[in-house]
């Protein structure tokens, strides 16, 4: 009697092609993201689980800094029109060419760097947030709408285009003394721009949560990233919050009392401080700020650091 004829072979597993890594669970994506140094540097099926978990706050720890620099054969090739940059991992010793959004990278000079984002004014010194390794860019509130500063246009009205800015030299205290000065739209961040710092990664959902400055900040609705500005109109500070605010708000100071030379932030406030030693703490709720001195001046107003 002969035997039956075999059983047919078992179907071929299903093909994977329509699988990709993004179908992997939030968990394991983050458990691979935290073994690398530069985890937006990956390839595109991953880069929206990535960020999904940025905003979130699900994945956040502390990497090690990376140089931002432009390559010397890209900036010959292109000059200032270039959009190219590298970041050179100090951890594995490797750079990461990106392309950057407009303006230029190479025309745009550097005011201020925390949470991996770049606060950056460009040729007409307009201040923009900047994250080097995910290419997100965003827009902060006009310079003109600085307390001392106004634009100059060709033609009555709005619609014209910008000829400069005038800026006005006055503070808490001091009336304008002086004329006001006249910069062309390039040459304003120069004089302008101190440093700029954040309170918060900006592309977290967890900062707008927990909210930008004040402690209180993500109790009252007043969260959201904030950005604080030392400007060169007697090293005063004015603040702006990120994606809500259309305008700076000016925090009134005084030079001969107050003039601000460094920033920090830590565990909600702003901390600033002046030519005379000492040190301000910054507690900001809406479009109001609060000062309180942690360390009082240790030298005198009369100090050679005010001339």
């Amino acid at each position: 009697m002969e035997l039956p004829p075999p059983p047919p072979p078992p179907p071929p597993p299903a093909a994977a092609a329509g699988r990709d890594w993004s179908d992997l669970p939030a968990d394991m994506v983050d458990t691979v993201l935290c073994k690398l140094e530069l985890p937006d540097a990956v390839c595109t099926c991953w880069r929206a689980p990535a960020l999904d978990l940025r905003r979130r706050g699900v994945y956040s720890f502390p990497r090690t800094p990376c140089l931002l620099y432009i390559p010397a054969a890209a900036a010959a090739n292109g000059g200032s029109s270039t959009r190219s940059a590298e970041l050179y991992c100090l951890a594995d010793e490797r750079p990461y060419t990106v392309t950057l959004p407009d303006p230029p990278i190479a025309e745009r000079s550097i005011v201020g760097s925390s949470h991996g984002w770049l606060v950056t004014a460009d040729a007409r010194s307009e201040l923009h947030l900047l994250n080097p390794a995910t290419r997100e860019q965003i827009e902060l509130p006009p310079i003109a709408t600085l307390e001392q500063v106004r634009p100059i246009l060709e033609a009555a009205g709005d619609g014209g285009d910008l000829r400069g800015y005038e800026v006005s030299f006055y503070d808490g205290d001091m009336r304008e003394y002086r004329a006001p000065g006249i910069y062309r739209p390039d040459e304003l961040r120069d004089l302008l721009n101190i440093k700029a710092i954040l309170s918060c990664d900006p592309s977290s959902s967890s900062s707008r949560r927990r909210g930008g400055g004040g402690g209180e900040g993500g109790e009252d609705g007043c969260g959201g990233c904030i950005v604080l500005l030392i400007y060169h109109v007697y090293q005063q500070p004015s603040f702006a919050r990120v994606g809500d605010d259309k305008q700076w708000h000016w925090i009134t100071t005084s030079y001969y009392r107050s003039p601000y030379s460094d920033i920090a932030y830590r565990d909600g406030a702003f901390y600033a401080m002046n030519l005379l030693g000492g040190i301000h703490r910054y507690d900001i709720h809406h479009s109001r700020a609060t000062r309180t001195v942690v360390l009082a001046d240790t030298l005198g107003k009369n100090s050679s650091a005010l001339k």
